[in-house]
């Protein structure tokens, strides 16, 4: 069997597609995983995947790409013009599938513009299975809908007609497509189902520091940066998430908060594990060896679908300022 090729955007899908690729045996060397700029801390992570023997990487700068290219042949040279400015070509014979999350974005135009085949991958848990689906919708609403599914133009979300497959938490409850399209690959079951040693591979590629022996009762605390939304000052913002920590942390202290949040807690919480603000929140649910006492956070979504906390804290913005 030929190795597959996986589009990465984020670090979840990089997750994702690390585990699937090493679960998916390959007599002919490693998977190949494209990285686009988007990925945080894009070469270091590249070193780390590549250290696993699992995947290969390939680094591609989609920002080079200026815009689309129309009129005769439009695709071609659309093709062309992105392999020189962004300089990596597919050779869609090399790779038995093509997996990619984001089939709107610039990767995907040009897996298009390749009329390569690709499955179209969900890029959160059951978002096939989600009440609001008006992208896809407002897609096939529109007059040139007929025009571009035969090929003249860009389609994304499974629509294009160079899209062989859509995978989705569960196939059988998706009325997006129709049936022959679908495929269940259940990401949840996946990371559910992890053994010891793909949690380790995980924390290798994602944890650059090694975790402390005993965390028996420890606190997550999950900052995130209201002083950047504007909602207070830097100082103000980092007197109230001490002001948390000291009433509700317990045991050792570990900090992981929202990618964009670039503030330094190692400098305010000295005695406590800095966990890499880009990791994806999959690894704390699904692949620590040991579970959180306690995870605290201020007006934020993040504790929605957490499990690796005995219990979870969530304070409203007011709540946490009146504890300075």
């Amino acid at each position: 069997m030929k190795p597959n090729l996986y589009i990465c955007h984020t670090a979840y899908q990089v997750l994702v597609d690390l585990l699937r690729a090493g679960r998916c045996a390959c007599e002919n060397g490693p998977h190949t995983m494209v990285l686009s700029a988007s990925v945080p801390d894009t070469a270091a992570l590249a070193g780390r995947l590549d250290a696993t023997g699992v995947v290969k990487t390939v680094l591609v700068d989609e920002t080079r790409w200026p815009g689309t290219v129309t009129g005769l042949f439009a695709h071609r040279r659309a093709a062309r013009a992105f392999e020189k400015l962004c300089g990596w070509k597919l050779n869609r014979a090399a790779f038995e599938n093509v997996y990619i999350h984001n089939d709107w974005s610039v990767l995907g135009r040009y897996l298009q513009d390749c009329r390569a085949g690709y499955i179209l991958c969900e890029d959160t848990f059951g978002s096939t299975l989600g009440p609001d689906q008006h992208l896809v919708t407002d897609q096939r609403a529109a007059a040139d809908f007929a025009a571009k599914q035969r090929g003249k133009g860009y389609l994304y979300w499974g629509d294009s007609p160079w899209c062989v497959r859509v995978e989705s938490e569960d196939a059988a409850r998706c009325t997006l497509f129709p049936a022959d399209r679908m495929v269940t690959d259940s990401k949840a079951k996946l990371l559910e189902s992890l053994t010891d040693d793909e949690k380790a591979m995980v924390r290798r590629v994602f944890l650059t520091q090694p975790l402390p022996e005993k965390a028996d009762g420890a606190t997550l605390l999950l900052p995130r940066s209201f002083a950047a939304d504007g909602l207070m000052t830097q100082a103000e913002q980092d007197a109230m998430f001490k002001a948390v920590a000291e009433k509700y942390a317990v045991g050792p202290l570990f900090i992981k908060t929202h990618p964009r949040d670039t503030t330094d807690y190692a400098a305010l919480f000295p005695d406590a594990v800095i966990l890499e603000r880009t990791m994806p929140s999959e690894v704390l649910n699904f692949c620590l060896p040991f579970h959180f006492a306690r995870a605290v956070t201020v007006q934020s979504f993040v504790l929605r679908g957490f499990t690796a906390a005995d219990e979870k804290i969530l304070l409203t913005l007011e709540e946490a300022k009146k504890l300075v």
